[in-house]
C-alpha cells in the first residue's frame, strides 16, 4: 500500500517528550487510524477499534510497567442520609488500561472488560496519546532514578564489604600472631 505524506499538529510539549523518548508519533497515529477506520466498518465496534489502539501500545506499557488512563465515567449512586432521605450522588470514575491488557476502575478497585466501557466514556485518542507520552516520560525518569539508587546502594555495599574484609583479615592476622 502506498503511503501519503500528511501534516499533523501536536502540542510542543508532547512532541518534545516523544522525541526525547524515541517515540514515533507518526507510527502511533497511523496505528490508531487503522484501528479507528476499521472500527467504523459495520462489523466492528468502536470498542474494538480502541482495543486495536491499546494492543499497539501494550508492548511499551509492558516494557515500562505502567498503567494508562483511557476513559472517564460517572456512576450515579443512590444513597440515604441519617434521616432516611434518599438522594443521588455522582461519583467520577477513572478507567485505566493495565500493562497486562486488562481494564481497571480505580475508585472501585475492580477489573472490567473493554465491552463494559461505554464508547462515549473513552478519552479522545489524541489525549490518550498525550497521556502515553507524559506517562512514559515520568516512568523513564523514575527508572533512571531507581537505577541510580541501585548503583549507589551497590557502591555502599561494596565499600562496606571491603572494610569488613580488611577488618576481618586484620583480626585473623592478630589472632595468629598471638597464638
Amino acid at each position: 500500500m502506498t503511503k501519503v505524506r500528511i501534516t499533523l499538529s501536536w502540542e510542543e510539549e508532547v512532541l518534545r517528550k516523544a522525541k526525547e523518548l524515541g517515540i514515533n508519533l507518526s507510527d502511533i497515529t497511523e496505528q490508531f487510524m487503522k484501528a479507528y477506520t476499521s472500527a467504523a466498518k459495520p462489523d466492528k465496534s468502536l470498542n474494538e477499534g480502541y482495543q486495536q489502539l491499546f494492543d499497539s501500545i501494550l508492548p511499551l506499557m509492558k516494557d515500562f510497567d505502567f498503567n494508562l488512563k483511557i476513559a472517564e465515567a460517572v456512576d450515579d449512586v443512590v444513597t440515604t442520609d441519617k434521616n432516611g432521605m434518599g438522594y443521588e450522588i455522582e461519583i467520577p470514575l477513572s478507567i485505566f488500561l493495565e500493562a497486562d491488557g486488562s481494564f481497571y476502575i480505580d475508585e472501585y478497585d475492580k477489573y472490567i472488560t473493554i465491552n463494559d466501557i461505554d464508547p462515549r466514556e473513552f478519552i479522545e485518542p489524541k489525549n490518550i496519546l498525550s497521556n502515553l507520552v507524559d506517562t512514559l516520560a515520568k516512568t523513564k525518569e523514575i527508572i533512571k532514578e531507581k537505577k541510580n539508587e541501585i548503583l549507589m546502594a551497590k557502591r555502599i555495599i561494596e565499600a562496606m564489604s571491603k572494610t569488613l574484609v580488611k577488618k576481618h583479615s586484620k583480626v585473623r592476622f592478630m589472632k595468629r600472631k598471638e597464638d
